[in-house]
C-alpha cells in the first residue's frame, strides 16, 4: 500500500545518501522497483568502500588468495566466510576458515563481495578474468586498488624505448648569465650528439625543454619540462615554484642548500634536485711573486745557483721572480728555460726598488752572511718572507714568516703554499660545462624513462643522485 511505497522510498534515498556508490544505487533502484537481479560480477573501482559494501547488505564476504598477502592482511578484514583459491584442498580451513576453490563460488547462495588479495598483479588479472566468466551475483574489490586499504604504490615508470635526442633551451636572452648557460649547454650536448637549440618558446617536438630560468614556464599544457631555479628569494617566487611544479618534471637548483630550503616550504621532495653551476676554466691562478734584491757575488756568499735547484721542486704555473741585482743574467736565462716567468732589474734603481718591495708576496733570502737588507725593507712593506734564520733576522719580532736553513725547506715551504691554491682550484676543478651538461643529459634520461642513469655513482653528489636524496 501507500505506507510500505514510502517506507522503500524512504530507506532507497537514505542508502543513497550514506553509500554513494553508483553500481549500489542502481542496486538499490532495482530493489524498489521490484526487478529481478540477475546474477552478474561487478568490478569495484579504487573509490568503492569494501567495508561499506559489505556492511550496506546482507552477503557472504569472499576472501580471494591464501599466499603471504592473504596470510597479512585477514586479520585486518572483520569476519570473512570463506577464503577461495584454486590450490585449496577439500575441507581444509585457512586460520579457521573453510577453504574452497573457484568453482564453488557458485554454490554459494546469495550476494557475495569478494577481495582479492594476491600480489602479483598478472595473477590478480587472471582471477578477475575468471570471476567474470562465472554466473554468481558478486561485487569484486582489489586489495591493491581500493581506497579501503591504502597500500603504498609505486609509480610506474615507462620504460625508456628511444634515447634523448633533440633539448630545446629555453631562454629569453635577459642578462648575460642566463644566455650563457644557453649557448655552453647547447656547445656541449652538440658535441654528445644530441639536436639543441635556443628558443623563446617551448618547442613541443624536443624530447626536453628545459627553461633557463625557470621564470619563463608557463604550465598551460605539460611537456617534458624542466626548470632551471635560481634567485628564489620571496615568497611570491616560492608559490610560483609551487604552481610550476604542479606541471613541470622536475625543478633543478644549483646548490644542495636551495633544494632543501624549497623542501622545507613544501615543494614535492620528488621534483627537486640539484647540478652544481660550471666555469669556464680559462681564468689561471694568480702565481705567488717571489722577490730577491741582491746581487751576485764572486765569492758565491749568496748561494745565487741554489735558485736553480729549488726551481726544479715547484712549478712555474704558480711562481713568478723578480728580481733586482747585478750578475743575474745566467741564471735568469736558465729559469726562465724552466718554464718561469722572470722580471729582471740588472741595475739597482732605486725608485723602481721602492714599488718593487710591496709588489711582492713573499721575499727570498737563503744566505747565511748575517742577513739582507732587502729582508728589512719587506717587513717595512708588510711583505711575508721565507728567509734563513741567522743574523738580524733573528732580531726582527714576527719578521720570519718561514724560517729556512737548506734548500729542501725553501722547496717544502714553496711546495706547501703551491699544494694550498692548487686544493682551492681544484674544488671547482671538475665544475665544467661539460660535466654541468652531462648531469643534465642523466636527469633527463631519467625522466624519459631510462633508469640505468646511475654508472657515475661515487663520482659527485649533485645530478641524478640528488633526484631522490641517493648521495655518492
Amino acid at each position: 500500500g501507500p505506507a510500505l511505497n514510502y517506507w522503500k522510498i524512504w530507506i532507497v534515498r537514505a542508502l543513497v545518501r550514506r553509500i554513494m556508490i553508483p553500481g549500489r544505487v542502481i542496486l538499490l533502484q532495482k530493489l524498489y522497483k521490484g526487478e529481478s537481479m540477475e546474477k552478474k560480477v561487478r568490478f569495484m573501482q579504487y573509490e568503492d568502500d569494501f567495508y561499506e559494501a559489505v556492511n550496506a547488505t546482507a552477503c557472504k564476504r569472499i576472501l580471494y588468495g591464501m599466499g603471504e598477502m592473504a596470510e597479512r592482511m585477514y586479520p585486518y578484514l572483520g569476519d570473512i566466510d570463506y577464503v577461495c583459491d584454486k590450490k585449496a584442498e577439500p575441507g581444509s580451513k585457512f586460520y579457521g576458515i573453510p577453504v574452497i576453490r573457484p568453482e564453488d563460488l557458485g554454490h554459494l547462495q546469495g550476494a557475495l563481495v569478494i577481495l582479492i588479495c594476491v600480489k602479483k598483479e598478472k595473477f590478480r588479472e587472471e582471477i578477475k578474468e575468471l570471476l567474470g566468466r562465472m554466473p554468481i551475483d558478486a561485487e569484486v574489490f582489489d586489495f591493491y586498488n581500493s581506497v579501503s586499504f591504502p597500500v603504498f604504490r609505486e609509480e610506474k615508470r615507462e620504460l625508456k624505448r628511444n634515447a634523448l635526442k633533440r633539448v630545446r633551451l629555453v631562454c629569453a636572452a635577459q642578462g648575460w648569465i642566463f644566455l650563457k648557460f644557453a649557448e655552453k649547454m647547447q656547445t656541449e650536448l652538440v658535441k654528445m650528439g644530441i639536436q639543441a637549440d635556443i628558443g623563446r618558446s617551448v618547442d613541443t617536438t624536443a624530447d626536453i625543454n628545459h627553461y633557463i630560468a625557470y621564470h619563463l614556464y608557463e604550465p598551460i599544457q605539460a611537456y617534458q619540462d624542466t626548470l632551471m631555479i635560481t634567485h628564489v628569494d620571496t615568497a611570491s617566487k616560492i608559490n610560483l615554484l609551487k604552481h610550476q611544479l604542479q606541471t613541470a618534471k622536475m625543478g633543478i637548483c644549483m646548490s644542495r642548500e636551495t633544494m632543501n630550503q624549497l623542501t622545507m616550504v613544501g615543494i614535492p621532495r620528488e621534483k627537486l634536485c640539484y647540478i652544481n653551476p660550471a666555469q669556464d676554466g680559462v681564468i689561471k691562478p694568480k702565481k705567488y711573486i717571489l722577490g730577491i734584491t741582491h746581487r751576485v757575488h764572486e765569492d758565491d756568499r749568496k748561494r745565487e745557483a741554489a735558485l736553480l735547484d729549488i726551481c726544479d721542486g715547484i712549478s712555474p704555473d704558480y711562481f713568478e721572480y723578480k728580481i733586482m741585482g747585478d750578475g743575474w743574467d745566467e741564471i735568469v736565462k736558465e729559469v726562465r728555460r724552466k718554464g718561469f716567468t722572470v722580471t729582471y732589474y740588472p741595475e739597482f734603481d732605486y725608485d723602481t726598488y721602492v714599488s718593487l718591495i710591496p709588489s711582492l708576496d713573499y721575499y727570498l733570502f737563503w744566505g747565511f752572511d748575517e742577513g739582507s737588507m732587502g729582508y728589512l725593507d719587506a717587513l717595512a712593506a708588510g711583505v711575508k718572507t721565507i728567509v734563513t734564520p741567522q743574523g738580524y733576522h733573528l732580531d726582527t719580532r714576527d719578521g720570519l714568516t718561514y724560517p729556512c736553513r737548506t734548500i729542501p725547506d725553501f722547496i717544502r715551504v714553496l711546495s706547501e703554499l703551491e699544494q694550498e691554491k692548487r686544493r682551492i682550484r681544484e674544488a671547482v676543478s671538475d665544475w665544467t660545462w661539460e660535466n654541468y651538461t652531462k648531469k643534465h643529459v642523466e636527469v633527463w634520461n631519467y625522466i624519459l624513462g631510462d633508469d640505468n642513469v646511475y654508472q657515475n655513482k661515487h663520482r659527485y653528489e649533485d645530478g641524478i643522485f640528488s633526484v631522490m636524496g641517493v648521495d655518492a
